[in-house]
């Protein structure tokens, strides 16, 4: 046997894998292959999310990468992989999946920035608010009465690497309507006849 690279990229963060031209590559353990003391080849992270998944599921794993949680008992960095952009990912309530990574975005600018949701409501106008479905923030540090949770990229300038505002898809707006992938609250029954639309519009343009 020998270290190869596990085809998981959780099983390959956290265990050591072994394998050759007549085993598959897989984590030691299922080997047979164990410390001397009878433990698994395994990070310490990943132990501790395997050995109390109740009360760890959802929670950072990793003081040295916080994008990393625990996960189905792995420290895994993989949550956003089955959630919708700009979805909560963490047990907390505190991040949420911006370009396939679970993280606080607010917290690029600064660490007492926080991830909220915009109102629904303009509180300003009285009207559906523009920003309910973009990333938006709040500063921690002030007291709960003076916090407002306000646009992330017109505030902080907070976007993605295509200097694009993120949006949270999924999220309920006013009205009944959800935030879709443009950032736009929409009624979920006008998106069959939308993509009805783009497909034929496709076919004639080809």
């Amino acid at each position: 046997m020998e270290p190869c690279k596990c085809d998981t990229e959780e099983d390959d963060y956290c265990y050591l894998c072994c394998g050759n031209s007549h085993s598959q590559c897989l984590p030691a353990h299922q080997h047979n292959i164990l410390r001397s003391n009878g433990e698994r080849w395994e990070r310490e992270a990943c132990s501790r999310c395997r050995t109390n998944i109740i009360e760890l599921e959802g929670l950072p794993c990793d003081d040295n990468d916080p994008k990393r949680l625990c996960m189905a008992e792995k420290c895994s960095n993989s949550v956003c992989n089955n959630k919708l952009p700009g979805a909560v990912c963490d047990k907390k309530t505190e991040k949420i999946c911006v370009e396939d990574q679970c993280e606080n975005p607010c917290a690029r600018v600064a660490s007492h920035l926080m991830v909220c949701d915009c109102p629904a409501i303009d509180q300003d106008t009285g009207f559906a608010s523009e920003d309910r479905c973009q990333l938006c923030c709040y500063d921690f540090n002030l007291k709960p009465i003076n916090r407002r949770c306000q646009n992330a990229f017109r505030k902080y300038k907070i976007g993605s690497s295509k200097n694009r505002p993120f949006y949270r898809v999924g999220l309920d707006c006013a009205g009944g309507k959800t935030c879709n992938r443009f950032g736009v609250c929409a009624s979920c029954h006008l998106k069959v006849p939308l993509l009805i639309f783009g497909l034929i519009a496709a076919v004639r343009f080809f």
